[in-house]
This record gives C-alpha cells, sequence and structure tokens, in this order.
C-alpha cells in the first residue's frame, strides 16, 4: 500500500513542477538552471519524505545557475525529464561545483525510491565511472517521463550550473577535462619536484619559496577542480574544507616571499620591501582565525583578501621592468602573476554565477596557474646555466617514447568481429603506456592462423622486440598448417636482437574445411577449450620460450576442430594480477571457474567479462604485468 502512495504523490507533485525537460540522445546538453524548481525546509524536516507534501511552496529558479551565497540549510531541487527518443539510453546530471560538499539524488522507479549520492561509485558498462565533478547516471525508457530531486548540503556557498549530458557528450567532456587536468597535475607535480631538487641543491632562498608556493597553488586547485575528492585520510572529509582557505592563506605568504626574493626588492629601496612585508605578516595573523571564524566567513574573506597580493606583485614586477627593462624574467613574471589574476578572476566570476562554467571558466584557474607555474619556471631556468642540457634529453626520451607507441599501436590488431566466419574477442589492458604483448592474424584460402605473444619487460625495448616479432611473422604465411616450423624461424630471425629479452608465444591454425587444429606452444600459457556444456579443458604442447640462448625443441599438436564451444588464448598477466590489499594472485582456479561461468557469452563479452573481473580483483589498480585475452567461438556463421 505505501509504495503505491508514494508513487501516487510522485506523480502529482511531478505533475505540479515546472516545464518538463525534453531529453533526446541526439542532443549533446542543455542547461536545465532555469527549468528546475527549488525548496529550502528547515533542516529537521530536509528529507524526501518531508519534500514530497503538498503543502511545501516550491518556487522556480529563475537564474541561469543554482546560486544561494547565503544559504546554509540544505536545499532541494526538483526537475521532471522526458525522453523522446526512440530506444533506452542513459544521460548524465552534471553540476559544475566541485566545492560543494554532498550532492543527493532521489526518484521513484519500479515501485520504490532510488538514491545516489556523490561520491558513490557508478559503474558504466561494468566499469567504474570517474568524473571530478559531482555526476549522476539517469537511465530512461521511451517515452519514460520522471520527477527527479536533488539534496545539496555544504559548509561552502551553494552555486552551480546545472546540465544535462547525452552519453557521448559527457564521456567526450569527462575525457577532456581528465586529459587536460592530469597534464596539469603531472607538469606540476613534476614541477614540484624539480624545484625541490632546485632548492636543495642551490641552496637558493627563492627556491624554497617558489617550493612552497607551488605546493600551496596545487593544492588550491585540487580543491576548486574537485580533484580533491581522490584524496581520502581517515572517515572524515570536513579538513577538506579548511584545507581550501588555509591553502589561499599559504598561497600569499609563499607568493610574496617568492616576490620578495626573486625581483630582489631590497635594491628597490625599503618603502616597497615594507609593503611587501606587511602583507606578509598580514596573512600571517589572519590564518588562526579559522579557530573562531565560521567556516564560510573565512572562506569569503580569503577569496577577498587574495586578490591583494596578486595585484601587489603585479605593481611589483612593473616596477621592476622600468628599473631593468632588460632582464627577461621580470617580463616572465609579470605575465605569471597576471595570468594568475585572470583565471582567477573568471573562477570568481563563475562563483558570482556570471559566466558559464562548462567552458573557459571550468579550466580558468588551473589554466592560469598553468600558465603562471610555466612562465615562472622559465624565469628560473634563466638562473640555472645546465637546464638545457637536462631539456635535450627530455626532449630525445620523448621522440623515443612516441615512436614506441607508434609501433605498439601497429602491434594491436584492427577490431574484426570474426575470422573466415568464425566469431572473435579481444582485450588488451598494458600494465604502462608501452607493453610487449600483441595479437595477430593470419589467414590463407583453406583457414586461418593467430598468433599470441608476451616479450619480456615493457618500454621501448619489449616494444621494438614485439615489432620484429609481427614482421617475421610473414615467414609463416606461406605455412600456415606447420605452426612449429613457424615458431622455428621465428626464433632464428630474432636470434641477433633479443639482447637478453625473451618470449613466449602460441602459434594457433584452424583448418575448417578439414576440420583440424593445430597448436604450437613456446612456453605459453596453455590453450584452454571451452566445451559447449561449459566444461573447460586446458590443452598444451610442449616447448621453451623463444631465447637466444636455447633451442625450442617444440612438438606440435593436432586435434579435431569441434563444431561448437569455445577457444581462448591469454597471456599469464591475467593469471598473476593481484589484490593489492591481500597480496593474492587472481589465479589459475578462479580464472578458469570465471570462464566456466560465463560460457554461454560470445567472444567479444567474454573477454570484456574476463577483463572487468581482474580489474576489480586488483581494485582497479593498474597490473603488474601486461593482459591479453583472445577468444574464438567454434560455431561458425555464414559471412
Amino acid at each position: 500500500m505505501y509504495p503505491f502512495l508514494t508513487f501516487f504523490l510522485v506523480l502529482v507533485t511531478s505533475a505540479l513542477t515546472a516545464e518538463t525537460i525534453e531529453l533526446n540522445p541526439d542532443r549533446s546538453k542543455i542547461d536545465i538552471a532555469k527549468k528546475i524548481e527549488y525548496l529550502i525546509p528547515p533542516p529537521k524536516d530536509s528529507n524526501i519524505n518531508i519534500v514530497l507534501k503538498e503543502g511545501n511552496s516550491w518556487k522556480p529558479n529563475e537564474n541561469g545557475t543554482v546560486h544561494f551565497p547565503d544559504e546554509k540549510n540544505p536545499l532541494w531541487l526538483r526537475f521532471s525529464v522526458d525522453h523522446t527518443g526512440k530506444t533506452p539510453h542513459t544521460y548524465y546530471l552534471l553540476f559544475s561545483s566541485p566545492v560543494i560538499d554532498r550532492f543527493e539524488m532521489y526518484y521513484f522507479a519500479n515501485g520504490r525510491w532510488v538514491t545516489l549520492a556523490s561520491g558513490d561509485q557508478t559503474l558504466r558498462r561494468e566499469k567504474p565511472l570517474y568524473s571530478h565533478l559531482p555526476a549522476f547516471p539517469i537511465t530512461l525508457n521511451p517515452q519514460e517521463i520522471r520527477t527527479i530531486y536533488i539534496k545539496i548540503i555544504s559548509e561552502n556557498q551553494y552555486f552551480s550550473f546545472i546540465s544535462i549530458h547525452n552519453s557521448r557528450s559527457f564521456l567526450t567532456f569527462s575525457k577532456i577535462s581528465d586529459l587536460l587536468f592530469s597534464a596539469y597535475f603531472g607538469a606540476g607535480g613534476l614541477m614540484f619536484l624539480y624545484t625541490l631538487l632546485l632548492a636543495y641543491t642551490l641552496r637558493y632562498r627563492q627556491f624554497f619559496f617558489y617550493f612552497f608556493y607551488l605546493t600551496s597553488i596545487l593544492l588550491v586547485t585540487l580543491f576548486s577542480t574537485g580533484f580533491i575528492q581522490y584524496i581520502e585520510i581517515g572517515n572524515s572529509n570536513v579538513w577538506k574544507n579548511y584545507l581550501f582557505p588555509v591553502s589561499i592563506y599559504l598561497t600569499s605568504i609563499f607568493g610574496l616571499l617568492f616576490t620578495k626574493e626573486f625581483l630582489e626588492l631590497e635594491k628597490y629601496g625599503k618603502k616597497h620591501l615594507r609593503v611587501t612585508l606587511f602583507l606578509i605578516g598580514l596573512s600571517i595573523f589572519i590564518l588562526p582565525s579559522i579557530l573562531f571564524l565560521n567556516l564560510r566567513a573565512y572562506i569569503e574573506f580569503a577569496l577577498t583578501f587574495v586578490s591583494l597580493p596578486i595585484f601587489w606583485g603585479i605593481y611589483l614586477a612593473i616596477y621592476a621592468i622600468f628599473k631593468n627593462p632588460k632582464k627577461i624574467e621580470n617580463y616572465l613574471f609579470f605575465f605569471a602573476f597576471g595570468s594568475m589574476l585572470a583565471g582567477a578572476a573568471v573562477n570568481l566570476s563563475t562563483i558570482q554565477g556570471w559566466i558559464k562554467p562548462l567552458s573557459i571558466a571550468t579550466f580558468s584557474l588551473p589554466l592560469g596557474s598553468a600558465i603562471e607555474i610555466f612562465l615562472l619556471a622559465v624565469a628560473l631556468m634563466i638562473k640555472v646555466s645546465d637546464l638545457r642540457k637536462d631539456n635535450e634529453e627530455k626532449q630525445e626520451i620523448d621522440a623515443q617514447l612516441k615512436v614506441a607507441k607508434r609501433l605498439q599501436k601497429d602491434l594491436l590488431p584492427k577490431h574484426r568481429s570474426h575470422l573466415k566466419g568464425f566469431p572473435i574477442g579481444f582485450r588488451y589492458l598494458p600494465t604502462s603506456d608501452i607493453g610487449g604483448d600483441f595479437v595477430h592474424y593470419l589467414e590463407d584460402e583453406e583457414g586461418f592462423g593467430v598468433f599470441l605473444c608476451d616479450v619480456s619487460g615493457h618500454g621501448i625495448a619489449a616494444a621494438m622486440i614485439a615489432s620484429m616479432a609481427k614482421v617475421s611473422l610473414q615467414l609463416w604465411v606461406s605455412e600456415l598448417d606447420q605452426p612449429a616450423k613457424a615458431a622455428e624461424k621465428m626464433r632464428l630471425s630474432l636470434l641477433e636482437n633479443l639482447s637478453g629479452h625473451f618470449l613466449s608465444a602460441i602459434f594457433l591454425y584452424i583448418n575448417p574445411k578439414k576440420k583440424i587444429m593445430k597448436i604450437a606452444n613456446a612456453g605459453h600459457p596453455p590453450l584452454i577449450l571451452i566445451s559447449p556444456s561449459g566444461d573447460t579443458e586446458l590443452v598444451n604442447s610442449q616447448g621453451r620460450a623463444i631465447t637466444e640462448f636455447i633451442a625450442l625443441k617444440l612438438i606440435e599438436v593436432e586435434r579435431p576442430l569441434p563444431e561448437s564451444g569455445k577457444i581462448v588464448l591469454y597471456t599469464d598477466g591475467v593469471l598473476e594480477a593481484r589484490d593489492p590489499n591481500t597480496d593474492e594472485l587472481f589465479g589459475e582456479e578462479r580464472f578458469l571457474t570465471l570462464i566456466k561461468d560465463n560460457a554461454e557469452l560470445d567472444p567479444q563479452s567474454l573477454c570484456d567479462r574476463v577483463v572487468g573481473e581482474v580489474f576489480r580483483f586488483s581494485k582497479y589498480k593498474r597490473a603488474d604485468d601486461d593482459i591479453t585475452i583472445f577468444s574464438l567461438g567454434l560455431k561458425r556463421i555464414t559471412e
């Protein structure tokens, strides 16, 4: 009875909401702030049952953003969506503000209330969905209308743009954001370590001050972009809210100290030095006020105060340029602080709801600080004569990595769903950007061959050897029905280039006309044959791995080709995946059980399921070895 009444109440309240938002997969994104209603009940009444009461006074939101800077009680939002597409689709509700403590989404479906909260793990195609901004999936059937309720709780100001993306738009936005922010934090982290090295090696105070200034800038950016959510210390996240304003004050303190040393203010008289020291002292004096000010007031004052050191630093840079117009580092310093000021201004405009955050505003603060870090780094490099050599070496390594990545890309097979009418599946999960696993297919008039290889090690050398192994496979084209002979030829062609490396490989030949299959195994995990009933059999053939020192001595195995079932080839990275908490290996027994339990899946789905389970077992940590799996369905489909 209660679910029926709840469902009836939802229908009644949804009919009274603002206009229904029409969603279609062809539309990439829609801003919905002006199409929602809001409610601010007393804190003790802030739950979904109270919010659903008919007597509540929902008000339309007339702004292009959700912006309630003075509100401290939980805020509720309500809107309805209508999926006008012809097939089910998952949309994503995206909030632009990463500094709000918690978002909760409620909707009624299948006779019950579904609740999602920011910070909960969401799966997409059995993989975790990561977003540095709060995001919620909304899966709708054709013509389905659903009313969504959002609860917002935060010690910080309530401000956020709200948009709904289709799947492709959201994934594109997430990938671009992750790429840009990964590059930013990666570069910032490298500069962090490099500056620490310079400070320790050269013993210049300006390097120490820049090191701490850079640290505080990275902390501020971690918070303002939302990536701070990935850092967990203890069970409470309250410390993150306090870290943000404290980092702002630390940025002011160490930024001014760095300015004092870098521009050598002592040369320009005591007046500028005294003002700088006064601002430093004021920042230090204000810092402990967090003990008696409420958090929101402390943050608001920090955001206002931080502009003073930035403007003062720009003024000092201009003054230094007039005094020493030939010093290029003074110009760099000016543009560095100017970019930081511009980024902070755009970010502040976002907070106030004046501009869209999902355009340049989303990246304004990290972009401004990235430009600042870059320009200041260049200015510092001018004072270090031996950086040119280090930079040239880095460029050479980058060029080698690009070549190796291209080789790696060429090693992977192009997407195919069938070989000679047999359905196939393939997944590859490298442990690094450059690995040594690869799969290759060869065909002739009567059948086809599958080659799966695992080169020892990783990086450029492994990729080079794997590339040479792929080239040597052309020796197998004319004799596909002799896989053991092909393995011998491959070893001879690679003999002078292995350089201490070795590779395990398995050669599989299928002849549908003769209904036979041949296997040659060079030190590789055995082939798995899955019967139609789901039973598994390990099919092995004796043989050593391909090395420069020991002959192969392969024994080729010929078997009748089953009319149905599947074949699975894999590398030992599947078995050696490790649980980081218990140090337990995934292992052969667990792998075979997984294969048996999912034997009814098609080859590609089977590969996807195995990789997904291995990934979950290892707690989504990158594996110690490359993971490759190939599956072949033995029931031929007429092409």
